[in-house]
C-alpha cells in the first residue's frame, strides 16, 4: 500500500461560508480561490496549493464547532518573534485566544474561528522533523501554558 504524504486539506462546516471566509483571509492570511454556490461552500488557500481549507455550509441541525476535532494546526512561517507578533495580531482583531503553551519542540497558540473550531499556529523549536519526532518520544506530547513575552527568541 501507499504511504501517505502530507495533509491535502481541511474541510470544516462553518455557519456562514461566506463571513468565515473573510474572517479566515483576514487573521490566517488567505486567499480566496473559489466559491461553488450549490454547496454551499468557499476553498481558500495558504497561497501554494489550490486549496488548503474549504468551508462548507453546516446541514440543518448539525452542531458546530470542536465536537469532531480538538484542533487544527497550522506552523508559521517565521520565528519566534513573527509567532509573538501573530498573537498580537490575534488580539488587536479580537479573536478568542484560548491558551498559548510550550510543547518543548514548539510553541503554540491556540484560539477559535467564529464557528468555534479550535486553531493552533505555532512555531517549530526543533528540526529537522527526524529531530523533532526523537524529541517527542523522549518527551512525550505535553503542553505547559506559557507567557511568550516571557520567552526569549
Amino acid at each position: 500500500m501507499a504511504r501517505i504524504k502530507k495533509l491535502g486539506h481541511i474541510v470544516l462546516f462553518v455557519k456562514d461560508p461566506e463571513a468565515s471566509a473573510a474572517w479566515y483571509c483576514d487573521v490566517l492570511g488567505m486567499e480566496r480561490v473559489t466559491a461553488h454556490e450549490g454547496i454551499p461552500a468557499v476553498f481558500l488557500s495558504f497561497g501554494r496549493r489550490d486549496h488548503d481549507i474549504a468551508l462548507f455550509k453546516v446541514p440543518d441541525g448539525r452542531a458546530l464547532g470542536h465536537h469532531d476535532a480538538e484542533h487544527f494546526a497550522f506552523e508559521i512561517d517565521g520565528d519566534l518573534d513573527a509567532l509573538k507578533a501573530f498573537r498580537a495580531g490575534l488580539l488587536e482583531k479580537g479573536v478568542t485566544v484560548t491558551g498559548t503553551v510550550d510543547h518543548g519542540i514548539s510553541y503554540g497558540i491556540y484560539f477559535l474561528d467564529p464557528d468555534g473550531h479550535q486553531l493552533e499556529v505555532f512555531h517549530q523549536r526543533v528540526g529537522p522533523d527526524e529531530e523533532a519526532k526523537r524529541m517527542l518520544g523522549e518527551i512525550g506530547a505535553i503542553a505547559v501554558p506559557v507567557d511568550l513575552d516571557a520567552v526569549e527568541g
